[in-house]
């Protein structure tokens, strides 16, 4: 339900157009209303500040989010990196997780992702798993990935080890809705606080500020 309102929420905050609202005396997005801090902050595995997006390729609102996500990531500093990280609530989604870490492997992968969202989609109303990969690996066969290399790569151990990565950082970073945004494993952006798909990145970069004036003065 968590999740089912979390969408809700972002569908309204899609289609609304009001000026931000909420700010502080001084302008500012105020944590608690636009975003919360994780109690138990995820360690950093590089110097470099990273945002996760969680995304489903199930989610439409994760689709209409794809665009502004990465036109936002074109105006970030070398310091700051984008990684997508895929949400997994049940057995379906594992399988869709594991098909994003095989197409990040392989050269033509941006293409990959922005088109897997509407195949995946589509296969909403496939209740097999079985079947739903068989028309993955068809899928991906017009991507120059056979079958069989798709099969034995789904189970592979680079592969499940991942799909484990992404869980555990998920469950983390107490995810309950997609697409959601985590800044440097500390700030989690609030969907249902902002008017626009535009305000939830500018309230990304805010943190982002926020994450590099907290590093210089530890």
């Amino acid at each position: 339900m968590k999740k089912i309102l979390a969408l809700m929420c972002f569908a309204l905050a899609i289609a609304g157009c009001s000026e931000p609202s909420n700010l502080d005396a001084n302008g500012n997005y105020v944590k608690g209303v636009h975003y919360r801090e994780l109690a138990n902050p995820i360690p950093a595995s590089s110097n470099d500040i990273t945002v996760t997006e969680f995304f489903g390729y199930g989610c439409p609102h994760c689709e209409l989010f794809e665009k502004p996500l990465h036109k936002w990531e074109e105006t970030l500093s070398d310091s700051v990196v984008l990684v997508q990280s895929p949400a997994v609530w049940n057995e379906a989604m594992k399988l869709h997780a594991k098909v994003f870490f095989i197409t990040q492997q392989l050269e033509n992968s941006k293409q990959i992702h922005g088109a897997l969202f509407n195949e995946i989609i589509g296969l909403r109303e496939v209740s097999s798993l079985s079947e739903q990969q068989a028309k993955l690996a068809a899928f991906l066969s017009d991507y120059g990935l056979s079958e069989q290399e798709f099969n034995a790569l789904l189970n592979s151990a680079d592969i499940v080890s991942k799909l484990k990565q992404a869980m555990l950082l998920m469950s983390s970073a107490e995810i309950q809705g997609t697409p959601t945004l985590l800044v440097n494993g500390r700030y989690i952006i609030l969907n249902e606080s902002a008017s626009s798909v535009e305000q939830v990145m500018d309230i990304a970069s805010y943190l982002v500020e926020l994450e590099k004036t907290r590093l210089s003065n530890p």
